[in-house]
């Protein structure tokens, strides 16, 4: 965009050069995220969320005669709502679908199997970009979201897309280009490359928690449902009290009512070799949580 896109008021407070400046800290940003994530293999595209980025997808795909739709696992819940609708019943249809893959399942931490995928998914990386599944993500997606806000901890208001550019055709990432140059804003930008440039940030969430079995006091037990190793523990709980609800505030966690799911989290920055277990402080935490005190 040229100068006169901005209003004269505008120009005086972000410049006669805004768009230039935003371009070119999307290119410092893209660079770094390439290094630090080892991306190598990716074009990466920066958009303002997940959802926003499926939803550009969803369109170029249908462009290109493919449709994107949900796979057969369970998916977090705006996603499933947005991509709810039955796929068209005819034959190109049927052919040709590409299916959402949600890596790590949030209200489960169930882990889907991406092997096989090259090619075949797009990928729902939201809880295992940055984390220690991140090689097995790299090494098997054609295309994958994730945002920047969560084990990444890069900035609020960025998700990348990634995609391998043997796997989709110049035309369709140079239309992604396009859309990408539409929905990013200098402040998340300069917020994100700041981040990573401090010299205390680390780049993985390398907190683990283990499988747990828990006897409580009242009889019953508490035992998590979601993989070994996940930043987070999460367990099948049918109802919580108002004081349960409010303690779990306080603690790193949430209660999903509509999966009636309590899932506790963890954070620790790290390299990603590295591994820092948390089973220990969740056990705690889950104890307080339905003792009477």
């Amino acid at each position: 965009m040229d100068p006169s896109s901005l209003a004269p008021a505008l120009q005086q407070q972000h410049g006669e050069h805004y768009y230039r400046e935003v371009n070119r800290l999307r290119e410092v940003l893209r660079d770094k995220l390439t290094t630090t994530y080892r991306l190598e293999g990716y074009d990466i595209f920066l958009v303002q969320s997940v959802r926003i980025g499926l939803a550009m997808l969803s369109h170029l795909l249908h462009k290109h005669n493919l449709s994107l739709q949900l796979g057969e696992q369970r998916h977090y819940q705006p996603i499933e709502l947005l991509f709810s609708h039955p796929v068209p019943n005819d034959a190109s249809a049927q052919n040709s679908g590409v299916n959402i893959v949600t890596h790590v399942n949030p209200y489960t931490g169930v882990i889907d199997d991406l092997e096989g995928c090259e090619g075949k998914a797009v990928v729902d990386a939201s809880h295992s970009f940055a984390t220690g599944l991140h090689d097995e993500l790299i090494t098997n997606s054609s295309i994958f979201l994730a945002p920047l806000h969560k084990h990444a901890s890069v900035a609020v208001g960025l998700a990348i897309i990634a995609v391998r550019p043997e796997h989709y055709s110049c035309l369709f990432r140079s239309e992604l280009r396009l859309f990408e140059g539409s929905t990013v804003s200098q402040r998340p930008l300069q917020e994100a490359i700041d981040t990573m440039d401090a010299p205390t940030w680390r780049p993985y969430n390398v907190a683990s928690i283990e499988k747990i079995d828990l006897p409580l006091t009242n009889g019953l037990r508490l035992t998590s449902v979601s993989a070994s190793g996940l930043p987070f523990a999460c367990f099948p709980v049918a109802t919580l009290s108002e004081e349960q609800l409010r303690k779990i505030k306080q603690m790193d966690g949430s209660y999903f009512e509509h999966a009636h799911t309590l899932r506790i989290s963890r954070s620790t920055r790290g390299k990603c070799s590295q591994q820092v277990d948390h089973t220990g402080s969740v056990i705690d935490d889950l104890a307080r949580l339905w003792s009477q005190k």
